[in-house]
């Protein structure tokens, strides 16, 4: 058995709907507090407020005395599910009544009461306070813009500080605006001309690396072709040399004749 009943309800916190119903049409607020709250206000010329809510007790005459967390939880979703989908009737008589799910097997009804007009009014002041408060993280925009909104807080320019000269630390003088002036227009024009000098030597840098660095490259450079040393060629063979040896002659052989045995 859960010991706090309306901590199970948070789905059902801050759920806000619209109910088309014939020729009316009727806001719906639910909110969690000590007690889950729905407050239902009728637009137009003859606007009203109404108001209801289920407390532990209604809600565990509902689902039992011994429900768990997690029963409880499924539960609230079920009626948030409800109010989301605009799963929502408002029957009307002496005692107006909000029906959650009216199709399905078994609808939930909050019987309300109509609240008289200096509680709607504090009630619907409320409303608008919430809403206002919202709005401050958007600019205090009601909606959400789709365009980004750039900021509207005014970055004030500051201004190099100059060094007071010897003289005027002497005297103890106030500056002139004129003075001021001159100087400030000289500091600038010195921080300019700095800045020339030094992406002046930056450049004269960059330009003696490229240098260097085509210098490496050429002396790292492959031959070419016909830079390339060819291939010495084969010493040419001696006129009657050896082919085992050229370098020496080769051996001649006289053939030998034997006699015949005719004779």
């Amino acid at each position: 058995m859960s010991s706090d009943v309306m901590a199970n309800f948070g789905a059902l916190d801050e759920l806000i709907q619209v109910i088309y119903q014939g020729m009316d049409k009727f806001v719906v607020i639910s909110d969690v507090a000590d007690k889950w709250n729905i407050h239902l206000g009728l637009t137009g010329a003859e606007g009203r407020w109404w108001r209801g809510g289920w407390g532990a007790t209604d809600v565990r005459a509902i689902v039992g005395k011994s429900a768990s967390d997690t029963l409880l939880e499924s539960f609230a979703e079920k009626l948030a599910e409800s109010i989301v989908q605009g799963e929502l009737y408002v029957e009307e008589g002496e005692r107006y009544k909000l029906t959650l799910g009216p199709t399905s097997k078994k609808p939930m009804h909050v019987e309300l009461t109509e609240m008289s007009l200096g509680e709607a009014a504090a009630y619907t002041t409320e409303v608008f306070v919430n809403i206002a408060l919202n709005a401050q993280s958007r600019q205090c925009r009601l909606n959400p813009s789709a365009v980004p909104i750039a900021s509207t807080s005014v970055v004030s320019r500051s201004v190099p500080a100059v060094a007071s000269t010897a003289s005027s630390k002497s005297t103890g003088k106030a500056k002139a605006p004129r003075e001021e002036s001159h100087e400030v227009k000289v500091a600038e024009k010195s921080q300019k001309t700095n800045a020339r000098t030094a992406g002046h030597k930056a450049q004269e840098e960059i330009k003696a690396l490229k240098a260097e660095l085509e210098k490496q490259q050429k002396k790292k450079r492959l031959p070419s072709p016909e830079e390339a040393p060819k291939p010495a060629a084969a010493p040419r063979a001696l006129k009657g040399a050896s082919l085992a040896n050229p370098n020496k002659k080769a051996r001649k052989y006289q053939a030998i004749e034997f006699e015949s045995d005719e004779e």
